[in-house]
């Protein structure tokens, strides 16, 4: 008599545990709440073979992109450290130079960036043009832009000064000042800390 007690009622805790299962957690449905803006990522540079450039993205901010400035070599006999003293002689001596950089801003979105929604506030420019860059003592740089500068709205301007200011300190810090082919100057600073890029 006792046997048929006990599992009875380990039968009934097991029924009324098994229907609280089934019939949810309790959770009431509600509406979605909003709760601020997009998260942000740290984004993964290996600066010997990526460039980061900025696009402005479907709600009007500043969107970093990694472009590969060459294939890195994987894992395997052919991997190279980066940072280590043996480099592929083919490939570039580190990071990509800053004019080769701002060329590239300068270009536009490829296609997977406008897959994305990714566009540009900056005119293209046409081939053959040329970027001259110049880094001060005192961290400044000055870019000779192949493009008139006084008509750049605010996101042209901060395109071009985080993707500088970004290839030429992992921080991005650093006063730029751009000068276009119309003499008209600008200077700025990118604004956006590490972490908050994305």
């Amino acid at each position: 008599m006792r046997r048929a007690w006990w599992r009875g009622r380990v039968v009934g805790s097991l029924v009324t545990v098994g229907a609280s299962l089934v019939g949810g957690c309790g959770i009431q449905a509600s509406d979605v709440i909003e709760a601020g803006g997009p998260a942000t990522v740290d984004a993964f540079l290996n600066r010997d073979n990526d460039m980061l450039l900025f696009f402005r993205s479907p709600d009007g901010g500043l969107s970093p992109v990694i472009r590969a400035v060459r294939p890195s070599a994987g894992f395997g006999d052919a991997y190279v450290e980066p940072g280590s003293g043996d480099r592929d002689p083919t490939g570039p001596a580190g990071p990509a130079p800053t004019e080769k950089v701002v060329l590239a801003l300068l270009s536009g979105p490829g296609k997977t960036d406008r897959a994305a929604g990714l566009t540009s506030a900056l005119p293209l420019v046409r081939e053959g043009a040329t970027v001259a860059v110049e880094v001060s003592s005192d961290g400044g740089i000055a870019v000779r832009l192949p493009l008139a500068v006084q008509g750049l709205n605010a996101t042209a301007l901060h395109q071009l000064t985080c993707t500088i200011a970004y290839n030429e300190a992992t921080d991005g810090r650093g006063v730029v000042t751009l000068t276009g082919h119309d003499g008209a100057k600008r200077s700025g600073t990118c604004g956006l800390a590490p972490g908050t890029v994305g």
